[in-house]
């Protein structure tokens, strides 16, 4: 055992001062012997002496009363199974302070416990307080008081920043520190948390983990055009996605708010599973908020949105594939999607009259028109769409580089399937039931690599359809020498998607927290603040740019409040510390000051009792 406060013990030795009262005020009887009660002397001697016992009771109780009463004020302490009571430690705290912590009132808790944690500590220890969510500041002044600890933490605030173990304790100030340092973690040690985190972060040392439980949480995936490149004529559908967090049933209402508009649906989520669910909305509402209702992490229940609706896209096509001049010229009318226009030859055609280009099987480009391309392809709303035929040149393979490394013509024994498509893509979207490219044979194709960007593939792995930035490649010409796919119903639909994708990519409204700013200018966050492009996104709600409307949101992943396992934990060298085993209940206080309160109780009793 420990005491805290241990000179209230010199308060104990005032238990003499009872003792020395009783001595000083005992009776003494004086004998007079007198014969008429000589038969009450027996029953007398049993009165008296139950008087006597009474009184060293009455003085037992009184010096107990004292003793427990400083004991109190000393705060013993029983050593903790976790933290040495009273140790002088340098003690290198981490709060977490990520939106997670937003759950019920995981984040006052975590102060207490924060409080809990430095008051163990002895008064000469030293402290350094770090919120997960934040940069060290070294200003110099790492380690600090108790008192200015307790200041540190006061001001600490929730965040929407991306939060890391491993960073937070690479900022630790290890030379400077004065004794041994204690790693104190407590949070509600979300997965996401602990990604960069690596034992050697902390050279052997157990860091210590104080959980604050969570329940389950339901979020916003996205919200997006249910078909991106239709032009809707007097309202349209988005499409959110929620995903159930909890490996509990889940069962709430979604509202869709924008204006005067509101619209509300009750949904059910099974765990860990995700549901999409359409609303119909105005084609004034282009600007708006969902809603979840019935969670309990508020913090990322509201997703805003700013859609931009398909506009009419200038095609213009070089070469003369009669399949591809008939799928994009399928809608035709007043409202038409693609205006078409057709060429054999890029020649001196200004690229400026138009939005997207198509290769459709060209050899080659001139050096000049390479330059050409590079500075259409700059212009924001622009893009290019290269179908590879049988042959290329040069000046063709080198542009296309920049997006995939393009090698040589191969025609396969009978032909290759496409047996792989990227679901999650625009272009892909609506085929997500029936499936895309099911039973697209192709007979011969051009052999490419792709880092990244490949939306489709052969069955030999090789990609089929790559999309990097506002350019698209396909690998495999769209006439029936060379494949099937023409024929199929789903020829239209992507190409048409294809190449509404590539106009898209450089229209966004819709960010999330940590992502860089893009727009020109200054941009208005919803805190009044000012940034400029290259800054990061650090608060979600309805930004400003130019007039126009940029949302921003949190990231619905960044809400999984799945733990870290304890399996997991012991492998990093994590020490969970349970908030109530090891911490709560340590300080002896409150157990003697009611042992003072028996002892007055007591002595009230024996005086009252004759």
């Amino acid at each position: 055992m420990t005491f805290l406060n241990p000179f209230f013990l010199f308060g104990t030795l005032l238990v003499a001062l009872p003792i020395l009262i009783h001595l000083w005020f005992r009776k003494r009887l004086k004998r007079i012997p007198f014969s008429a009660v000589r038969f009450l002397k027996i029953i007398e001697a049993r009165r008296f002496g139950w008087l006597r016992l009474r009184e060293w009771f009455i003085l037992a109780a009184r010096c107990l009363f004292i003793v427990f009463l400083f004991l109190s004020l000393a705060r013993p302490n029983l050593k903790s199974r976790v933290f040495g009571i009273g140790r002088r430690s340098s003690v290198f705290l981490i709060v977490d302070n990520s939106y997670s912590m937003a759950y019920g009132d995981n984040f006052e808790r975590m102060k207490d416990l924060a409080l809990q944690v430095i008051s163990m500590y002895s008064s000469n220890s030293e402290f350094c307080v770090v919120p997960l969510c934040a940069s060290l500041n070294n200003d110099g002044s790492f380690w600090t008081t108790v008192a200015s600890a307790k200041h540190a933490l006061d001001k600490v605030h929730l965040a929407y920043g991306q939060a890391g173990i491993g960073a937070a304790l690479s900022g630790a100030p290890k030379a400077d520190a004065k004794y041994d340092i204690d790693y104190v973690y407590i949070g509600d040690g979300q997965v996401a948390n602990f990604m960069d985190y690596r034992r050697e972060a902390i050279e052997q040392r157990i860091l210590y983990w104080i959980r604050v439980s969570t329940g389950g949480n339901v979020g916003v995936v996205s919200v997006r055009l249910k078909d991106p490149v239709a032009v809707p004529m007097e309202d349209y559908v988005v499409e959110v996605a929620l995903v159930n967090h909890w490996r509990r049933h889940w069962s709430g209402k979604i509202g869709v708010a924008s204006g005067s508009y509101y619209d509300e649906q009750g949904v059910t989520l099974q765990p860990d599973a995700e549901g999409r669910f359409d609303f119909r909305l105005p084609l004034n509402a282009q600007t708006g908020k969902v809603m979840i209702f019935d969670d309990s992490l508020s913090i990322d229940n509201v997703y805003y949105f700013h859609k931009r609706f398909p506009r009419s896209v200038k095609v213009l096509v070089l070469g003369e594939s009669p399949y591809l001049v008939q799928a994009l010229g399928s809608e035709s009318g007043p409202r038409s999607t693609f205006l078409v226009q057709t060429a054999k030859q890029l020649g001196t055609v200004d690229l400026r009259r138009y939005d997207v280009v198509v290769f459709d099987g060209m050899r080659d480009i001139s050096e000049s028109e390479r330059i050409r391309l590079i500075d259409h392809l700059r212009n924001p709303g622009s893009g290019l769409v290269a179908i590879l035929g049988e042959g290329f040149g040069s000046n063709l393979i080198d542009f296309l580089s920049e997006y995939c490394m393009v090698r040589e013509p191969l025609v396969p024994k009978g032909y290759v399937i496409v047996d792989w498509i990227d679901q999650n893509h625009p272009v892909f979207r609506i085929f997500e039931s029936s499936g895309a490219l099911r039973d697209v044979q192709c007979y011969g194709y051009t052999k490419t690599e792709a880092q990244s960007g490949v939306i489709a593939r052969f069955s030999g792995d090789d990609p089929f359809i790559v999309v990097r930035d506002n350019v698209a490649v396909i690998t495999a010409a769209l006439n029936e020498q060379s494949t099937n796919f023409v024929y199929s119903r789903a020829f239209v639909p992507v190409v048409l998607r294809l190449l509404m994708s590539v106009v898209q990519e450089q229209q966004r409204t819709e960010f999330y927290v940590g992502e860089e700013v893009i727009q020109e200018g200054l941009v208005k966050a919803p805190t009044g603040e000012f940034m400029r492009a290259g800054e990061e996104f650090t608060s979600p709600g309805f930004h400003s740019s130019n007039g126009d409307t940029v949302c921003v949101n949190v990231v619905s992943e960044e809400g999984n409040l799945e733990a870290l396992s304890a399996e997991r934990a012991e492998i990093l060298n994590i020490k969970e510390v349970d908030p109530y085993q090891d911490l709560g209940g340590s300080d002896l206080s409150s157990f003697f000051l009611i042992l003072a309160l028996v002892s007055i109780l007591t002595e009230l009793g024996l005086i009252l009792l004759r």
